[in-house]
């Protein structure tokens, strides 16, 4: 590291948000959070200790005098983070745009465009020889062979107009009332066919590209379940490393020139035992605290590669697992999984050594936050149960 000690700003945002200060205090880094709400889950963190509440949807010229200030105030650059894929567009406009006060270890303007855009990114994935999903840009017209299939807006600024991150099609009368309900607004999704297989064909891998488009870091994990269950973010996993989606990575880093974080998804055909390519985030993960837990910190290798640091590739810690306890129980109620089923799967869990997604003794307080309010949704969802059942 340089003589003055490196410093990250963290683009906060929930358990990606905590998990990136967890992890930046982990490697000893000094860390600035910027908020876009209060009660962030890095609100409670005793590791967030420099904060700075911007708006609720920021712009770069909201984003830009912070940085000036800490600029300033530290006496040179740090580097800058995004949890979010809002955060990740601003990053990659101040990068576009020149900006040189803080170090911007990400991709190009074009290549986080391309990624935050649904159809955009399976376009370029299919150009540059990515195994995906058979993928219907032109739901108007295109008439699936297979059902079902997975409707998926094109950005995140789409999941209001959805009114969810995805919706599943069951068959052809149900998506003739997909395109009655959106119509007029059918070019701002697009469907894949699903991948058949539970949650434990879902595969994750959390990298870091540096300048030279070189993987500095790999975490390689396999999900257990999904909040919602079966087509939401993770709630359990284990980690396992695997060369095959390592290689991939590599490849898919080469065609998209990326430098900076990613999470890059995959799921397993059963059948076929091949892997498809689902999506990349250009922006840390929401595990990324658990990456680090079993030895691989992506905070860290995207400060090495902002300062010219090489990194050599870290090995992981296999058959660790990741829980939201809450999280993950809520989803497989909602899933109506049975009650015996769930008590054993959990029994089991606790035979493997376990990172818990909120719970860490050295900074309890965002675990009891997220407790609380889960445990009010929790009830408040069974009372509207209840109530509709006796009405």
């Amino acid at each position: 590291m340089p003589d003055k000690k490196p410093y990250v700003i963290i683009l906060a945002n929930g358990l990606n948000g905590l998990g990136a200060v967890r992890s930046a205090a982990h490697a000893g880094l000094k860390t600035y959070t910027l908020l876009t709400n209060q009660a962030d889950l890095c609100s409670y963190s005793r590791f967030s200790q420099y904060r700075f509440l911007l708006p609720p949807t920021p712009t770069v010229d909201d984003l830009q005098p912070v940085l000036d200030q800490l600029h300033d105030n530290e006496g040179g650059p740090g580097v800058l983070l995004a949890c979010s894929d809002l955060a990740a567009e601003l990053l990659g406009q101040l990068k576009y745009e020149g900006y040189a006060k803080q170090h911007l270890v990400v991709p190009s303007t074009e290549t986080t465009n391309v990624l935050n855009d649904k159809k955009l990114e399976c376009l370029y994935m299919e150009k540059g020889g990515i195994t995906l999903p058979k993928t219907y840009y032109q739901l108007s017209d295109d008439e699936p062979d297979a059902f079902p299939i997975i409707i998926k807006p094109r950005t995140f600024r789409e999941y209001d107009v959805l009114g969810a991150k995805n919706v599943i099609l069951n068959s052809p009368a149900e998506l003739n009332d997909f395109r009655q309900r959106f119509k007029g607004h059918l070019d701002r999704f697009i469907g894949q066919k699903v991948v058949q297989g539970g949650d434990d064909n879902l595969w994750v891998c959390n990298v870091t590209f540096d300048h030279q488009q070189q993987l500095s870091a790999c975490f390689v994990f396999k999900r257990l379940g999904t909040m919602p269950s079966h087509y939401g973010v993770t709630s359990m996993a284990i980690s396992q490393d695997n060369q095959r989606l390592r290689e991939e990575c590599e490849k898919i880093g080469k065609a998209l020139n990326y430098t900076g974080p990613a999470m890059i998804e995959f799921k397993k055909d059963p059948n076929s035992d091949s892997y498809y390519y689902i999506e990349t985030n250009p922006r840390l993960g929401m595990c990324n605290w658990f990456d680090t837990r079993c030895g691989v910190n992506n905070i860290l290798a995207c400060t090495r590669a902002a300062y010219g640091q090489k990194s050599a590739l870290a090995p992981q810690k296999n058959n660790w697992v990741y829980w939201n306890f809450f999280g993950d129980l809520i989803a497989r109620l909602e899933n109506r999984e049975n009650l015996l089923s769930i008590l054993f799967r959990y029994l089991r869990v606790f035979r493997r050594r376990r990172i818990g997604a909120l719970l860490y003794w050295k900074d309890p307080q965002p675990a009891f936050r997220y407790a609380r309010s889960s445990i009010r949704d929790m009830a408040q969802r069974v009372g509207r149960k209840l109530r509709e059942k006796f009405g």
